[in-house]
């Protein structure tokens, strides 16, 4: 790209020249806009991996029944990405129940009657 110069029109300037500025003084802001979204999303989003990952060991620690452990990771998935959202708070209670009560479920039985009961507490 080439520069554009011109000749200052100021008295007591005259044969100066300077460069024509572009609008490359914006460059460096969009740049490091651009750095900060690159950054801080893949940040972002770990840390919801994270949050989910805490969620699933505290729960599913002494698990034994499989129906409990599929319902524990779904309940930890819903609570990480909707558990901050007003247009989800009816819902929100029903999932910590299923978080809270099937941790430690031993048998399938048990997991449906503790979903059944979690249900029955927190209509949807």
């Amino acid at each position: 790209m080439r520069l554009v110069s011109s000749v200052l029109d100021r008295p007591g300037d005259a044969g100066i020249r300077r460069s024509a500025r572009a609008p490359w003084h914006v460059v460096p802001g969009l740049v490091a806009a651009g750095a900060f979204l690159c950054f801080f999303g893949p940040v972002l989003a770990q840390s919801d991996m994270e949050k989910q990952a805490q969620c699933e060991l505290s729960a599913i620690r002494d698990t034994r029944s499989p129906l409990a452990v599929q319902y524990i990771r779904s309940a930890c998935n819903w609570l990480v990405v909707n558990g901050d959202s007003l247009l989800n708070a009816s819902s929100k209670g029903y999932y910590v129940c299923l978080v809270r009560q099937l941790s430690g479920a031993q048998s399938n039985e048990a997991a449906a009657a503790i979903m059944s009961a979690c249900r029955a507490s927190n209509p949807l």
